[in-house]
């Protein structure tokens, strides 16, 4: 039904025609029932009537409705034609714009190129003129030192005959002083290694001697600095109720210059997570740590066992 509409909307005599068989047929009906014999009330011809123009309304009323669908296809329709025209007319614009912009940028490179090839016109020029000047000037210092050159192999041959026999003179004069010299640098060098050896010797047994009591000093000095950490920790320790005898713990503490405690990791313990928790609390009480009797036993990290007696 809404394809027969919607054909009966697009064509207008399709539509007339429609209307036109409604009423021939509303007509015939009418005709018919007034020339039959047969008594027919008059109540059925006024229906099929009404029925008829019920129905032109009903087409009517769909028709409107197609043109209103229509219409409002046709705005849109418009409008997206519109929108693809704007489109069309800034992309055309554009590619104006760029045209123009890729004209100008082609003119500026061609006028770049002249002036380069002029550039280059010139600088050949130049360069001709100086290649030029420059073998006139090799032919001048070759013919210079050509007679340069004669005159200095008279030279050289006298000079050439006194060389040689100075350099026979100094030859033997050095053989003899260099035997003399190295009779000597030997003798010298086997004093000095005898006295560098006797030398190393004793320094290596005093280095020794003093390395080992300096270690002995360090390790007593060291143990006293990470008992004396251990001893404050201790009296700032408080003995919670879940521990008990044989409680422990390995305790790392971090510091920095000057003792205070930055950061503190119990491991290894030998009691519940309360008294694991209670000697963190008490290394960070004692807080600046004891500071060492020696500034070079300073370490930032340091490990001791916590084992409290009491």
């Amino acid at each position: 039904m809404r394809a027969l509409l919607k054909e009966i909307l697009e064509n207008p005599l399709a539509m007339m025609y429609a209307i036109l068989v409604h009423v021939i047929l509303a007509a015939v009906l009418f005709v018919s029932l007034e020339w039959t014999d047969l008594p027919t009330p008059a109540q059925p011809a006024v229906n099929i009537i009404k029925a008829v123009a019920v129905d032109e309304s009903r087409v009517l009323a769909e028709v409107e409705k197609l043109k209103k669908a229509e219409a409002k296809k046709e705005k849109r329709e418009t409008a997206k034609q519109n929108k693809l025209d704007k489109q069309a007319s800034e992309a055309e614009a554009k590619r104006k714009r760029e045209e123009k912009r890729l004209a100008k940028l082609r003119k500026e490179r061609d006028a770049e190129k002249k002036r380069q090839k002029e550039r280059q016109k010139e600088r050949k020029a130049e360069e001709k003129r100086q290649k030029k000047q420059q073998e006139k000037r090799k032919a001048e210092e070759k013919r210079i030192a050509a007679e340069q050159v004669k005159k200095k192999k008279e030279v050289e041959r006298l000079k050439t005959e006194q060389a040689v026999l100075e350099k026979k003179r100094i030859a033997e004069e050095k053989r003899l002083a260099d035997a003399a010299t190295k009779r000597r640098m030997l003798d010298e060098k086997r004093r000095r290694d005898v006295e560098a050896t006797a030398r190393r010797a004793e320094f290596a047994a005093e280095q020794q001697r003093m390395d080992s009591a300096n270690q002995k000093r360090l390790s007593s000095l060291r143990g006293r600095y990470v008992a004396d950490i251990k001893n404050k920790v201790e009296r700032n320790w408080i003995r919670p109720a879940s521990a008990r005898s044989g409680s422990s713990c390995k305790v790392a503490v971090s510091q920095i210059p000057g003792g205070e405690v930055v950061n503190v990791t119990v491991t290894q313990c030998i009691g519940d997570d309360v008294f694991r928790r209670s000697v963190e609390a008490a290394v960070y009480k004692a807080s600046p740590l004891p500071r060492p009797s020696d500034p070079a036993l300073f370490e930032r990290q340091i490990l001791f066992s916590f084992k409290p007696e009491k």
